[in-house]
């Protein structure tokens, strides 16, 4: 090897070991400055103060380490349950290890002890099993209890029905016949670090869900494409939300405000985009929001005209072709299914004794719902509506229901079996029986069909 040889390989390797030891310290540098980070987030959730010049300039952000102020009576039993199984924790805590550290320290070999010999002991073994077994019991109480509320969803005051999307959330007010969306209202300058941040970044929406205070809401939570999580912390509800399928949950808020949540289940890129916003209102405060909302989409004046009553007699054909797009459109194939075979506690419909049975009860469960179970009311829908809903499934699947109920039959049953005074026939009055179903017709703010928020499992 000559000498201009040998003096460039020197040369390589010297520059070699230059870059790798460079970027030796560089990550000893980055690890450094990452655990520094990591230290100091946690001290600054533990509140230590005099810990925070160690830590790195973005983790001396305010941190809260308890749980958000509970405003429903769900919210304050995991409350308190939480701060209950952190003090049962922590005294476990300082005994175990208080015990433990004195005996290494009062019976150490510098003080002349000598270890035990034995091999068992009855009593201890029953005091460690008895015990725990007790604590357990003694927090397991308040927790069933908990849970037990949190599922307790039967006789609702009002039912809204959620469904998230990517990336947004459907609100259908079912009794009221209208619904619509909601979606992150944040800038995107701000987004883009391009402006500062807003007080509720990420946190803010167009159209808030709107409910009254003190007033018992179940929410039937769904999904339109991929799973999702309805959470909002301060009113102690959290309920899934799965394609196909629809979950209950309820919560009754204490005080008026505006209360927050996310989407709690990854659901795609745009998943930290979806907040919840509830704004829980004074009841004299949401009927105003509710005749104003009403009158936007045209629904004051439909309901002046309710007394108008359909007395056509329509065929089966009619009814059974109407009632297929009721059923899609207004929730019905989400619990019951496009088989007709139900879903979890949602009962089938294909061979039922109450469908194929006589058609009076049928007539009362769809204006009247079920106490205590996920069946609602539907009372919102048109007599034409449910006539035909009760067609098509007394007609589908393996059903063969004969004794059809008119539109006529359900207005009798909303007035105790009477027509309503000073009421009109739809041939009498000139108007179309013939129209489609609010919850079919009505398209929500961003202009998609409403049977949208259902998507059915094959």
């Amino acid at each position: 090897m000559n000498a201009t040889a040998h003096q460039y390989f020197r040369a390589s390797a010297r520059a070699a070991h230059s870059f790798s030891w460079d970027h030796v310290k560089f990550e000893q540098q980055h690890m450094k400055a990452r655990a520094s980070t990591i230290y100091g987030r946690f001290l600054s959730r533990l509140g230590v103060v005099a810990g925070a010049p160690l830590a790195a300039g973005p983790a001396a952000a305010d941190w809260a380490i308890n749980l958000q102020q509970p405003n429903s009576a769900v919210a304050q039993q995991m409350y308190d349950l939480h701060i209950l199984i952190t003090i049962i924790c922590a005294v476990i805590f300082c005994g175990v290890f208080g015990v433990m550290f004195y005996s290494l320290y009062a019976h150490r070999k510098s003080k002349g002890h000598k270890a035990a010999n034995f091999h068992e002991s009855t009593t201890v073994e029953v005091i460690w099993t008895v015990i725990p077994f007790l604590i357990l019991l003694g927090m397991a109480f308040p927790a069933t209890k908990a849970v037990l509320d949190m599922r307790d969803s039967s006789a609702p005051e009002m039912t809204v029905k959620v469904t998230g999307y990517q990336w947004k959330w459907g609100y259908d007010y079912i009794h009221e016949g209208f619904g619509f969306m909601s979606t992150l209202s944040t800038p995107l300058a701000q987004i883009m670090g391009q402006e500062a941040k807003g007080e509720n970044y990420l946190l803010e929406v167009d159209n808030p869900m709107v409910v009254p205070v003190g007033t018992k809401v179940r929410v039937l939570v769904t999904a339109n494409d991929v799973l999702h999580a309805w959470w909002v912390p301060a009113l102690g509800v959290k309920q899934d939300a799965i394609p196909g399928f629809v979950r209950d949950a309820w919560f009754r808020a204490d005080r008026p405000g505006i209360y927050r949540g996310n989407c709690a289940e990854l659901c795609g890129k745009e998943h930290g985009y979806m907040p919840i916003v509830v704004e829980v209102k004074t009841k004299a405060d949401y009927d105003k929001w509710l005749a104003a909302e009403k009158e936007k989409r045209g629904l004051g004046k439909a309901a002046a005209a309710a007394t108008v009553i359909d007395d056509k007699v329509y065929t089966k054909e009619e009814l059974v072709a109407h009632g297929e797009q009721v059923y899609q459109s207004a929730g019905c194939v989400g619990c019951h299914q496009a088989n007709g075979k139900g879903a979890g506690s949602f009962p089938a419909l294909d061979g039922s004794k109450l469908v194929n049975g006589p058609k009076d009860p049928v007539i009362a469960l769809l204006l009247n719902g079920k106490p205590g179970t996920a069946m609602a009311s539907f009372k919102h829908l048109s007599d034409k509506d449910l006539a035909a809903v009760k067609a098509y499934i007394g007609a589908s699947w393996s059903n063969k229901v004969t004794d059809l109920a008119q539109p006529i039959d359900f207005t009798k049953a909303r007035n105790g079996g009477q027509l309503p005074a000073g009421a009109q026939t739809s041939a009498a009055s000139g108007s179309s029986s013939g129209a489609a179903p609010a919850a079919t017709a009505e398209a929500n703010s961003e202009g998609a069909p409403r049977q949208a928020l259902f998507r059915p499992r094959q």
